[in-house]
């Protein structure tokens, strides 16, 4: 079979999607809002203490403010807490496949996203880097991609949409995060085939 390893018992190269779109980091966020909501509670109780007035002057002015919408979002926050709290110990319990972005082993290569999908080593051809233009311009932004080449080099259709599946570059998208570094594809590559080439083509219009 093409480019398989004779090792199969090493462990998966995985790349998971991180950063705002995760539950682990909107829990974090939940959590220390949640934590800003009683220290801004305490903090009015004790200025209103301070000052010789009423606890209750002092949280009336904060959430009952603007027709008591702090309140309400201060209710509902630890309910979206909850949630994910409950969302977060089911993912650690089972494997959620949504967040995985790219997966090499020793059966092939795994895109994720909405449309996942999982290329055998002896279907690779090739496995590249390359940047495509979000417009219809070259002098427009560039986006990279991962493609995994179905055509031999010297076989590839003029458009590279038609080279094999390709996905956003695993990370490049992410609000806070950062994307996967080049060097590690090929050496993940390396390790499970590596008779599979690696390239960066760079900008590449279609």
């Amino acid at each position: 079979m093409r480019g398989m390893p004779p090792d199969q018992s090493v462990e998966p190269f995985v790349v998971k999607r991180h950063g705002l779109g995760t539950t682990k980091t909107m829990l974090l966020f939940c959590a220390l809002l949640v934590g800003a909501e009683v220290l801004i509670t305490l903090l009015a109780i004790a200025i209103s203490r301070a000052q010789g007035n009423s606890a209750r002057d002092g949280l009336e002015t904060i959430w009952l403010s603007w027709g008591g919408s702090p309140l309400i979002f201060a209710l509902g926050m630890p309910f979206l807490l909850l949630i994910g709290a409950i969302t977060a110990l089911e993912e650690r319990q089972e494997v959620d496949e949504d967040d995985v972005l790219l997966s090499i082993d020793a059966v092939g290569v795994h895109l994720g996203g909405a449309q996942p999908r999982t290329v055998r080593w002896d279907e690779v051809r090739g496995i590249c880097r390359i940047e495509r233009p979000l417009g219809s311009s070259e002098d427009d932004e560039w986006e990279p991609f991962l493609v995994v080449l179905l055509h031999e080099a010297e076989a590839l259709p003029r458009s590279s949409k038609a080279w094999g599946p390709s996905r956003p570059w695993p990370g490049s998208h992410e609000v806070i995060g950062r994307a996967m570094p080049y060097d590690d594809l090929v050496a993940a590559v390396a390790r499970y085939a590596p008779t599979v080439s690696v390239s960066d083509r760079g900008r590449v219009p279609d």
